[in-house]
Protein backbone atom coordinates (compact mmCIF):
# COMPACT_ATOMS: atom_id res chain seq x y z
CA UNK A 1 0.00 0.00 0.00
CA UNK A 2 1.33 3.38 -0.99
CA UNK A 3 -0.13 6.04 1.34
CA UNK A 4 -1.23 9.28 -0.22
CA UNK A 5 -1.87 12.70 1.26
CA UNK A 6 -5.42 12.95 -0.13
CA UNK A 7 -7.46 9.82 -0.72
CA UNK A 8 -10.97 8.47 -0.42
CA UNK A 9 -11.56 6.25 2.60
CA UNK A 10 -14.34 3.88 3.61
CA UNK A 11 -14.93 3.34 7.33
CA UNK A 12 -16.69 0.05 7.98
CA UNK A 13 -18.48 0.19 11.32
CA UNK A 14 -19.47 3.58 12.77
CA UNK A 15 -19.26 2.78 16.46
CA UNK A 16 -16.56 3.45 19.03
CA UNK A 17 -13.60 3.74 16.67
CA UNK A 18 -15.49 4.38 13.44
CA UNK A 19 -17.27 7.52 14.63
CA UNK A 20 -14.01 9.04 15.84
CA UNK A 21 -12.15 8.18 12.65
CA UNK A 22 -15.00 9.44 10.47
CA UNK A 23 -14.82 12.79 12.24
CA UNK A 24 -11.03 12.98 12.20
CA UNK A 25 -10.77 12.28 8.47
CA UNK A 26 -13.64 14.58 7.51
CA UNK A 27 -12.20 17.41 9.62
CA UNK A 28 -8.88 16.92 7.80
CA UNK A 29 -10.58 17.30 4.43
CA UNK A 30 -10.45 13.62 3.44
CA UNK A 31 -13.34 12.24 1.37
CA UNK A 32 -14.69 9.64 3.81
CA UNK A 33 -17.80 7.44 3.83
CA UNK A 34 -19.07 5.47 6.83
CA UNK A 35 -20.94 2.18 6.59
CA UNK A 36 -23.02 1.06 9.59
CA UNK A 37 -25.26 -2.00 9.62
CA UNK A 38 -27.51 -0.61 12.38
CA UNK A 39 -28.50 2.88 13.52
CA UNK A 40 -25.87 5.26 14.84
CA UNK A 41 -25.50 4.87 18.61
CA UNK A 42 -27.14 1.43 18.81
CA UNK A 43 -26.45 -0.71 21.89
CA UNK A 44 -25.76 -4.04 20.17
CA UNK A 45 -22.00 -3.60 19.98
CA UNK A 46 -19.06 -2.93 22.26
CA UNK A 47 -20.28 0.57 23.17
CA UNK A 48 -23.39 -0.77 24.91
CA UNK A 49 -24.05 -0.40 28.61
CA UNK A 50 -24.81 3.31 29.05
CA UNK A 51 -21.51 4.54 30.60
CA UNK A 52 -17.74 3.99 30.53
CA UNK A 53 -14.98 4.79 32.99
CA UNK A 54 -12.18 7.22 32.15
CA UNK A 55 -8.95 6.95 34.18
CA UNK A 56 -5.49 8.43 33.79
CA UNK A 57 -4.03 6.45 36.72
CA UNK A 58 -4.32 3.30 34.66
CA UNK A 59 -4.27 -0.26 35.96
CA UNK A 60 -3.24 -1.41 32.46
CA UNK A 61 0.11 0.36 32.89
CA UNK A 62 1.91 3.68 32.69
CA UNK A 63 2.72 3.45 28.98
CA UNK A 64 -0.87 4.52 28.35
CA UNK A 65 -0.62 7.72 30.40
CA UNK A 66 0.47 10.05 27.54
CA UNK A 67 -2.31 8.62 25.36
CA UNK A 68 -4.87 9.09 28.12
CA UNK A 69 -3.83 12.69 28.67
CA UNK A 70 -4.28 13.39 24.98
CA UNK A 71 -7.58 11.52 24.95
CA UNK A 72 -8.90 13.54 27.89
CA UNK A 73 -8.20 16.78 26.05
CA UNK A 74 -9.79 15.38 22.90
CA UNK A 75 -12.96 14.37 24.76
CA UNK A 76 -13.21 17.82 26.30
CA UNK A 77 -12.82 19.47 22.88
CA UNK A 78 -15.42 17.16 21.33
CA UNK A 79 -17.81 17.95 24.20
CA UNK A 80 -17.36 21.66 23.53
CA UNK A 81 -18.01 21.23 19.81
CA UNK A 82 -21.03 19.02 20.37
CA UNK A 83 -22.45 21.30 23.06
CA UNK A 84 -23.15 18.37 25.42
CA UNK A 85 -20.87 16.60 27.92
CA UNK A 86 -19.35 13.44 26.46
CA UNK A 87 -16.82 13.19 29.31
CA UNK A 88 -18.14 14.04 32.77
CA UNK A 89 -15.13 14.87 35.01
CA UNK A 90 -16.40 13.37 38.28
CA UNK A 91 -13.15 11.62 39.26
CA UNK A 92 -12.34 7.91 39.23
CA UNK A 93 -11.71 5.78 42.32
CA UNK A 94 -9.58 2.70 42.91
CA UNK A 95 -10.43 0.83 46.12
CA UNK A 96 -8.77 -2.36 47.28
CA UNK A 97 -5.92 -4.12 48.99
CA UNK A 98 -2.52 -2.49 48.52
CA UNK A 99 -1.25 -5.97 47.56
CA UNK A 100 -3.70 -6.38 44.71
CA UNK A 101 -1.82 -6.21 41.36
CA UNK A 102 -4.20 -3.65 39.86
CA UNK A 103 -4.13 -1.40 42.93
CA UNK A 104 -0.35 -1.67 43.05
CA UNK A 105 -0.10 -0.73 39.36
CA UNK A 106 -2.34 2.31 39.86
CA UNK A 107 -0.17 3.45 42.78
CA UNK A 108 3.04 2.85 40.83
CA UNK A 109 1.74 4.67 37.74
CA UNK A 110 0.66 7.58 39.94
CA UNK A 111 4.13 7.91 41.45
CA UNK A 112 6.00 7.40 38.18
CA UNK A 113 4.02 10.04 36.28
CA UNK A 114 3.26 12.43 39.14
CA UNK A 115 -0.47 12.14 38.57
CA UNK A 116 -3.16 14.13 40.33
CA UNK A 117 -4.29 11.25 42.54
CA UNK A 118 -5.41 11.68 46.14
CA UNK A 119 -4.89 8.91 48.68
CA UNK A 120 -7.65 8.98 51.31
CA UNK A 121 -7.48 7.45 54.76
CA UNK A 122 -10.52 5.48 55.88
CA UNK A 123 -11.97 8.31 57.96
CA UNK A 124 -11.77 10.83 55.12
CA UNK A 125 -13.07 8.30 52.57
CA UNK A 126 -16.03 7.49 54.81
CA UNK A 127 -16.82 11.18 55.23
CA UNK A 128 -16.69 12.02 51.53
CA UNK A 129 -17.86 8.74 50.02
CA UNK A 130 -20.02 7.00 52.63
CA UNK A 131 -21.60 4.72 50.02
CA UNK A 132 -18.55 2.43 50.19
CA UNK A 133 -17.92 -0.09 52.96
CA UNK A 134 -14.16 -0.35 53.38
CA UNK A 135 -12.31 -3.42 54.58
CA UNK A 136 -9.32 -3.10 56.95
CA UNK A 137 -6.63 -3.49 54.27
CA UNK A 138 -8.35 -1.35 51.62
CA UNK A 139 -6.61 1.72 50.24
CA UNK A 140 -8.60 4.44 48.50
CA UNK A 141 -7.17 6.34 45.53
CA UNK A 142 -9.06 9.15 43.79
CA UNK A 143 -7.87 10.06 40.29
CA UNK A 144 -8.99 13.67 39.97
CA UNK A 145 -8.47 13.58 36.18
CA UNK A 146 -10.84 10.64 35.82
CA UNK A 147 -14.50 10.67 34.97
CA UNK A 148 -17.45 9.19 33.20
CA UNK A 149 -17.89 8.76 29.44
CA UNK A 150 -21.30 8.57 27.74
CA UNK A 151 -20.68 6.18 24.81
CA UNK A 152 -23.96 6.28 22.89
CA UNK A 153 -24.11 10.05 23.16
CA UNK A 154 -20.47 10.29 22.10
CA UNK A 155 -20.96 8.14 19.02
CA UNK A 156 -24.08 10.02 17.92
CA UNK A 157 -22.63 13.49 18.50
CA UNK A 158 -19.23 12.69 16.96
CA UNK A 159 -20.91 11.23 13.88
CA UNK A 160 -23.03 14.38 13.54
CA UNK A 161 -19.85 16.45 13.73
CA UNK A 162 -18.33 14.24 11.03
CA UNK A 163 -21.31 14.77 8.73
CA UNK A 164 -21.14 18.53 9.28
CA UNK A 165 -17.46 18.34 8.26
CA UNK A 166 -18.40 16.58 5.02
CA UNK A 167 -18.49 12.85 5.78
CA UNK A 168 -20.98 10.66 3.92
CA UNK A 169 -22.89 7.99 5.84
CA UNK A 170 -24.72 4.80 4.95
CA UNK A 171 -26.80 3.31 7.78
CA UNK A 172 -28.64 0.01 7.54
CA UNK A 173 -25.83 -1.05 5.20
CA UNK A 174 -24.52 -4.59 5.67
CA UNK A 175 -21.02 -4.82 4.23
CA UNK A 176 -20.64 -8.26 2.71
CA UNK A 177 -17.09 -7.91 1.41
CA UNK A 178 -14.19 -5.49 1.00
CA UNK A 179 -12.01 -6.48 -1.92
CA UNK A 180 -8.54 -5.12 -2.65
CA UNK A 181 -7.08 -5.15 -6.17
CA UNK A 182 -3.80 -3.56 -5.10
CA UNK A 183 -4.79 -0.12 -6.37
CA UNK A 184 -7.78 0.43 -4.12
CA UNK A 185 -10.73 -1.27 -2.49
CA UNK A 186 -14.33 -2.03 -3.41
CA UNK A 187 -16.95 -2.13 -0.66
CA UNK A 188 -19.80 -4.53 -1.44
CA UNK A 189 -22.78 -3.73 0.76
CA UNK A 190 -26.44 -4.64 0.95
CA UNK A 191 -29.48 -2.60 1.86
CA UNK A 192 -32.50 -4.86 1.89
CA UNK A 193 -32.24 -6.98 -1.22
CA UNK A 194 -30.15 -4.51 -3.18
CA UNK A 195 -26.38 -5.07 -3.36
CA UNK A 196 -24.23 -2.05 -4.20
CA UNK A 197 -20.53 -1.48 -4.73
CA UNK A 198 -18.54 1.68 -4.00
CA UNK A 199 -14.83 2.12 -4.66
CA UNK A 200 -12.25 3.87 -2.47
CA UNK A 201 -8.51 4.24 -2.23
CA UNK A 202 -8.44 2.73 1.26
CA UNK A 203 -10.74 1.22 3.87
CA UNK A 204 -10.74 0.86 7.64
CA UNK A 205 -12.56 -2.06 9.21
CA UNK A 206 -13.61 -1.39 12.82
CA UNK A 207 -16.70 -3.53 13.29
CA UNK A 208 -16.35 -4.26 17.01
CA UNK A 209 -17.73 -7.71 17.92
CA UNK A 210 -18.11 -8.46 14.21
CA UNK A 211 -14.39 -7.92 13.53
CA UNK A 212 -13.52 -11.61 13.11
CA UNK A 213 -16.26 -11.94 10.52
CA UNK A 214 -15.04 -8.84 8.70
CA UNK A 215 -11.36 -9.82 8.98
CA UNK A 216 -11.18 -13.64 9.00
CA UNK A 217 -7.42 -13.63 9.59
CA UNK A 218 -8.16 -12.43 13.14
CA UNK A 219 -10.50 -15.31 13.97
CA UNK A 220 -7.87 -17.11 16.04
CA UNK A 221 -6.61 -13.94 17.74
CA UNK A 222 -9.75 -12.11 18.90
CA UNK A 223 -12.35 -13.73 21.12
CA UNK A 224 -15.82 -12.21 21.45
CA UNK A 225 -17.02 -12.31 25.04
CA UNK A 226 -20.32 -11.50 26.72
CA UNK A 227 -20.45 -9.10 29.66
CA UNK A 228 -23.37 -8.92 32.08
CA UNK A 229 -24.24 -5.54 33.60
CA UNK A 230 -26.58 -4.91 36.53
CA UNK A 231 -28.34 -1.67 37.51
CA UNK A 232 -29.43 -1.02 41.11
CA UNK A 233 -32.09 1.60 41.85
CA UNK A 234 -31.02 4.49 44.05
CA UNK A 235 -32.34 7.52 45.84
CA UNK A 236 -30.04 10.53 46.33
CA UNK A 237 -26.26 10.72 46.80
CA UNK A 238 -25.45 8.23 44.02
CA UNK A 239 -25.02 10.64 41.10
CA UNK A 240 -21.63 11.54 39.56
CA UNK A 241 -21.19 14.57 41.82
CA UNK A 242 -21.33 12.40 44.99
CA UNK A 243 -20.37 8.92 43.80
CA UNK A 244 -17.42 8.85 41.38
CA UNK A 245 -16.94 6.02 38.92
CA UNK A 246 -14.31 3.44 39.83
CA UNK A 247 -13.04 -0.09 40.38
CA UNK A 248 -13.04 -2.28 43.48
CA UNK A 249 -10.32 -4.84 44.26
CA UNK A 250 -11.12 -5.99 47.80
CA UNK A 251 -10.49 -9.70 47.39
CA UNK A 252 -12.61 -12.65 46.31
CA UNK A 253 -15.61 -11.55 44.26
CA UNK A 254 -15.45 -8.05 45.74
CA UNK A 255 -13.93 -7.24 42.37
CA UNK A 256 -16.01 -5.07 40.09
CA UNK A 257 -16.38 -1.68 38.45
CA UNK A 258 -19.04 0.73 39.65
CA UNK A 259 -20.73 3.61 37.86
CA UNK A 260 -22.83 6.47 39.26
CA UNK A 261 -26.51 6.80 38.59
CA UNK A 262 -27.09 8.86 35.42
CA UNK A 263 -30.78 8.03 35.25
CA UNK A 264 -31.07 4.26 35.30
CA UNK A 265 -29.45 3.41 38.63
CA UNK A 266 -25.95 2.48 39.79
CA UNK A 267 -24.29 0.12 37.30
CA UNK A 268 -22.13 -2.78 38.49
CA UNK A 269 -19.88 -4.91 36.29
CA UNK A 270 -18.57 -7.94 38.20
CA UNK A 271 -15.03 -8.77 37.04
CA UNK A 272 -15.21 -12.51 36.55
CA UNK A 273 -14.48 -14.64 33.45
CA UNK A 274 -16.88 -13.88 30.61
CA UNK A 275 -18.65 -16.41 28.42
CA UNK A 276 -17.79 -16.76 24.72
CA UNK A 277 -20.09 -15.38 22.01
CA UNK A 278 -20.04 -17.69 18.99
CA UNK A 279 -22.25 -15.48 16.81
CA UNK A 280 -22.45 -11.71 17.47
CA UNK A 281 -25.82 -11.63 15.70
CA UNK A 282 -27.21 -13.92 18.41
CA UNK A 283 -26.22 -12.46 21.78
CA UNK A 284 -27.85 -14.46 24.57
CA UNK A 285 -29.82 -12.06 26.80
CA UNK A 286 -30.61 -14.70 29.43
CA UNK A 287 -28.63 -14.34 32.67
CA UNK A 288 -28.54 -17.19 35.18
CA UNK A 289 -30.08 -16.37 38.59
CA UNK A 290 -26.96 -17.57 40.41
CA UNK A 291 -24.87 -14.97 38.56
CA UNK A 292 -27.25 -12.19 39.61
CA UNK A 293 -27.01 -13.52 43.16
CA UNK A 294 -23.19 -13.27 43.03
CA UNK A 295 -23.38 -9.66 41.87
CA UNK A 296 -25.94 -8.86 44.55
CA UNK A 297 -23.74 -10.44 47.25
CA UNK A 298 -20.73 -8.35 46.21
CA UNK A 299 -22.86 -5.19 46.24
CA UNK A 300 -24.26 -6.03 49.69
CA UNK A 301 -20.74 -6.46 51.05
CA UNK A 302 -19.23 -3.33 49.49
CA UNK A 303 -22.11 -0.92 48.74
CA UNK A 304 -24.66 -1.74 51.46
CA UNK A 305 -26.84 1.29 50.70
CA UNK A 306 -28.01 -0.20 47.42
CA UNK A 307 -31.00 -2.56 47.11
CA UNK A 308 -30.44 -6.28 47.62
CA UNK A 309 -31.28 -7.09 43.98
CA UNK A 310 -30.75 -5.26 40.69
CA UNK A 311 -33.67 -3.61 38.94
CA UNK A 312 -32.27 -4.36 35.49
CA UNK A 313 -29.80 -6.82 33.99
CA UNK A 314 -28.46 -6.51 30.43
CA UNK A 315 -25.80 -8.14 28.30
CA UNK A 316 -23.38 -6.76 25.74
CA UNK A 317 -20.21 -7.98 24.02
CA UNK A 318 -16.63 -6.98 23.29
CA UNK A 319 -13.61 -8.40 21.48
CA UNK A 320 -10.58 -9.53 23.52
CA UNK A 321 -7.03 -10.47 22.56
CA UNK A 322 -4.83 -12.81 24.59
CA UNK A 323 -2.77 -9.91 25.98
CA UNK A 324 -5.80 -7.60 26.42
CA UNK A 325 -4.41 -4.96 24.05
CA UNK A 326 -6.17 -3.96 20.84
CA UNK A 327 -5.13 -4.31 17.22
CA UNK A 328 -4.32 -1.52 14.77
CA UNK A 329 -2.61 -2.61 11.58
CA UNK A 330 -2.83 -3.56 7.93
CA UNK A 331 -4.75 -6.66 6.90
CA UNK A 332 -1.96 -8.94 5.56
CA UNK A 333 -4.27 -10.17 2.80
CA UNK A 334 -5.54 -6.69 1.83
CA UNK A 335 -2.81 -4.05 2.03
CA UNK A 336 -5.23 -1.16 1.42
CA UNK A 337 -7.35 -2.22 4.43
CA UNK A 338 -6.52 -1.02 7.94
CA UNK A 339 -7.92 -3.04 10.84
CA UNK A 340 -8.94 -1.76 14.27
CA UNK A 341 -10.39 -4.17 16.83
CA UNK A 342 -10.06 -6.35 19.90
CA UNK A 343 -9.70 -3.49 22.38
CA UNK A 344 -10.50 -5.78 25.30
CA UNK A 345 -12.82 -3.59 27.30
CA UNK A 346 -10.62 -0.49 27.50
CA UNK A 347 -10.67 1.02 24.03
CA UNK A 348 -13.48 3.55 24.27
CA UNK A 349 -11.64 6.07 26.44
CA UNK A 350 -8.71 6.06 23.99
CA UNK A 351 -10.76 6.15 20.78
CA UNK A 352 -9.90 9.77 19.81
CA UNK A 353 -6.18 9.02 20.03
CA UNK A 354 -6.43 5.71 18.19
CA UNK A 355 -8.41 7.52 15.49
CA UNK A 356 -5.59 10.04 15.13
CA UNK A 357 -3.10 7.19 14.77
CA UNK A 358 -5.24 5.50 12.13
CA UNK A 359 -5.73 8.72 10.18
CA UNK A 360 -1.98 9.30 10.11
CA UNK A 361 -1.34 5.74 8.97
CA UNK A 362 -3.84 6.21 6.15
CA UNK A 363 -2.31 9.50 5.02
CA UNK A 364 1.41 8.86 5.43
CA UNK A 365 1.92 5.25 6.48
CA UNK A 366 3.36 6.41 9.81
CA UNK A 367 2.16 7.78 13.14
CA UNK A 368 3.82 9.33 16.16
CA UNK A 369 1.25 7.72 18.45
CA UNK A 370 3.07 4.91 20.32
CA UNK A 371 1.00 1.93 19.19
CA UNK A 372 3.67 -0.71 18.52
CA UNK A 373 2.09 -2.83 21.27
CA UNK A 374 -1.12 -2.88 19.17
CA UNK A 375 0.52 -4.18 16.00
CA UNK A 376 -1.27 -6.99 14.22
CA UNK A 377 2.08 -8.68 13.54
CA UNK A 378 2.58 -9.39 17.27
CA UNK A 379 -0.28 -11.90 17.07
CA UNK A 380 1.23 -13.95 14.28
Amino acid sequence: MKPVQQSSVAVIGVGTMGSQLLHRLAADGIAVTGFEQFDIGHQRGAAGGETRIFRVAYKEGGDYVPLLREARTAWQELSARAGVPLLEPCGAMTIGSAEDPDVRTVADVTERWGLDVERLDHREAARRFPQHRLFPDDVVLLDRQGGLLHPQRAIVETTLLAEKAGARLHTGAIVEDVTDDGNGVAVHFRRGEEVQVEKFDQAVVCTGPWITRSVPVLARDIEIRRAVLCWFETAENWGPERFPVGIRRSGGENTFSFFPDVGGGVKINLHVPKSIVDDPDVLDPVVAPDYVARVSAAVSRCLPGLPSRPAEVRTFMEGYTADNHGVIGRDPDRPNVLVMGGFSGHGFKLAPVFARAAAELLRTGRTDVPIDHLSLSRLR
